[in-house]
This record gives structure tokens, C-alpha cells and sequence, in this order.
């Protein structure tokens, strides 16, 4: 998430020769009178520093939710006194040891080959040099208003029309029309770019069904070429929520069970469902990811979370 951390609208508190920590402030005249600083993901910083730029935040701002919190950041927040609960799962894909072959991802294949048999067709291009701007703006708001109509943001970066570094985009054509596309952060390692983060996805409504995962089959065939190590398909928020793999943790009961109602029953809010079980298709390698408020991590809080992160 450190390529999100960079958004326009994001707040920081930074620690000279540390790192820092990017926010947002809350407020709402039910949810949150009182304002809230709401954080993306971990620290920019060193993981052995956590613990230290944590305490220093929260000794300046006492009221803090931490969102889509990785499992170091979580067990330094536990460390600190904190409930964490799951928020849900990350799934990552081995790149270099990633095909097709086997059971589980038999539906992949499935959907590859039928991309092909119906004419559809996969290149890698710049924003800028895509032929046709309104054909991008059409299929996005088209894709949006099937969505609820709005561009969700802080957890995931809206698509920008214009080419930005670092950021690959993959598109999709079916007799010279644009179906759908593909955008992909990069993510770096001591300097050196390893990986790529599944950011953004647009398919027509009249697209055939698969071309989503024959979209991402196709990056991932390029990114095996340069070497790339792993890409990350983003979060299924809500998602197999195990915390009792983690019985150190004080974490709030009540809150998890309501959340799995939320995963079960509340679907027309947000697809919870489609999200997962899409991406539960690639059979990758899930890694849980946390949330935490000072406040304790209560009912309320996460209706506080939600409607600040814009999910409900």
C-alpha cells in the first residue's frame, strides 16, 4: 500500500530519519463528532520501527483507527494494548511458480480459453497511448454505475487518465472494441521493484465472462518475463476472518461475529462474496490483514471505519 500512500488527499505525520504514516481525518455529526485519524495500512518505515512511530502518532492524535493493518504492524498494536481484529485476507500470487495446470485452477484455464475462442485480445499500453480516451471513460463509468456509481478510494487508488511511473495497464479488445482493462501498482524492495499490486479493474457488461482473470493471466505472463516476484490481487475485506489462528491477540468478539454476519448477509452494501470468490479462483496465498482503533475495536468503531474508508 505505500504506492496508495501517496494520493493527493492523504495527511502525514512524519518522523525525520524514520518514516511516516499516512492518514486521513474523520468527522461526522453522528458517527464521529469527535474527529478521528483514520490510517492507511503500516508505516512507511523500517518494521522494527513500529513500534516506536506508533507510539509517537497516537500520543499526538489519541483517537486513531488503523486499517488493512499487515501482521507485524498488528502484533506491535497487540503489544501496545490494542484490540486487533481481522479485516480480512490479501492474496498474493507466486508469479515466477504460477500456471495454470492442476484442479484448482481449472476455471482459470477455462476462462483463458474462451477469451481466445471468442476473438478477444491482450496488450500492455500506456493511458496515453490508448487510441481512444472515450472509449476508457465510457467503460469506466459504465463499470462505476454497476458498482453503486462511485469510485472507491483510501484502500484502493481511482483511476487516474494519464500515465503515472511505474504503473502498467493491460487492455482488452474484442473486435476493435475496448471490453475491459487492467491496472497494476508497482511495489519495491530496497530500491529495486519486485512485485505488482492488482489496483484497478474495468470490464464491459457485454464482455465475455473470464475476461477479468484471462486479463491478469496475460500480466502475469508478461511479469514472468522480467522477473517479477509475486502480485498481490488486493484484499477480499471480510474473508475467512481465523482470528483464533492467532489466540495472543485481545481482539474484539463480538465485533468479528457481526462481521461475518456482514460477509454472509449484507452483500446488496458491498460484494463481499464476489470479491473473494473471485480472486479464491487463483488459488493463491492468502495472508490476513487487521484492523485496530485506540478506542477499542467495538461495533461502533467499525461503522466509524466504514464510513470513513466509504465502504457502507
Amino acid at each position: 500500500m505505500a504506492y496508495s500512500s501517496l494520493e493527493k488527499d492523504l495527511e502525514y505525520f512524519v518522523v525525520e530519519g524514520m518514516g511516516y504514516i499516512a492518514y486521513v481525518s474523520f468527522r461526522h455529526p453522528f458517527w464521529a463528532w469527535k474527529q478521528r485519524k483514520v490510517v492507511l495500512a503500516d508505516p512507511i518505515c523500517a518494521v522494527a520501527n513500529y513500534d516506536e512511530i506508533i507510539k509517537r502518532f497516537v500520543a499526538n492524535y489519541p483517537d486513531v483507527i488503523f486499517v488493512q493493518s499487515s501482521l507485524a504492524l498488528a502484533e506491535v498494536l497487540n503489544k501496545q494494548g490494542y484490540q486487533v481484529n481481522q479485516f480480512g485476507v490479501e492474496t498474493e500470487l507466486n508469479v515466477q511458480d504460477f500456471d495454470l495446470a492442476g484442479k484448482q485452477r481449472s476455471k482459470l484455464r477455462q476462462w483463458r480459453n474462451k477469451c481466445r475462442r471468442e476473438g478477444v485480445k491482450f496488450k500492455e499500453g500506456s493511458v496515453v497511448d490508448c487510441q481512444n480516451h472515450n472509449e476508457i471513460k465510457r467503460l469506466s463509468d459504465s463499470w462505476l454505475k454497476n458498482k453503486g456509481g462511485k469510485e472507491y478510494s483510501f484502500l484502493t487508488r481511482p483511476f487516474r487518465y494519464t500515465n503515472e511511473e511505474g504503473v502498467r495497464n493491460f487492455w482488452a479488445w474484442q473486435e476493435g472494441k475496448l471490453i475491459g482493462f487492467a491496472v497494476f501498482d508497482p511495489i519495491y524492495s530496497d530500491g529495486k521493484l519486485v512485485a505488482y499490486y492488482h489496483n484497478v479493474d474495468r470490464i464491459s457488461d457485454t464482455a465475455p465472462h473470464g475476461v477479468s482473470a484471462a486479463l491478469i493471466i496475460y500480466a502475469i505472463d508478461v511479469f514472468k518475463q522480467e522477473g517479477v516476484q509475486f502480485v498481490s490481487l488486493g484484499m477480499s475485506p471480510l474473508y475467512q476472518l481465523t482470528l483464533q489462528n492467532h489466540k495472543s491477540f485481545d481482539y474484539n468478539h463480538f465485533t468479528r461475529d457481526a462481521l461475518r454476519y456482514a460477509y454472509d448477509n449484507l452483500n446488496y452494501i458491498y460484494p463481499f462474496k464476489g470479491n473473494s470468490s473471485h480472486k479464491k479462483k487463483f488459488n493463491g496465498v492468502k495472508k490476513p490483514v487487521f484492523f485496530s482503533s485506540t478506542k477499542g475495536n467495538s461495533l461502533w468503531e467499525v461503522f466509524v471505519m466504514m464510513k470513513a474508508i466509504g465502504l457502507f
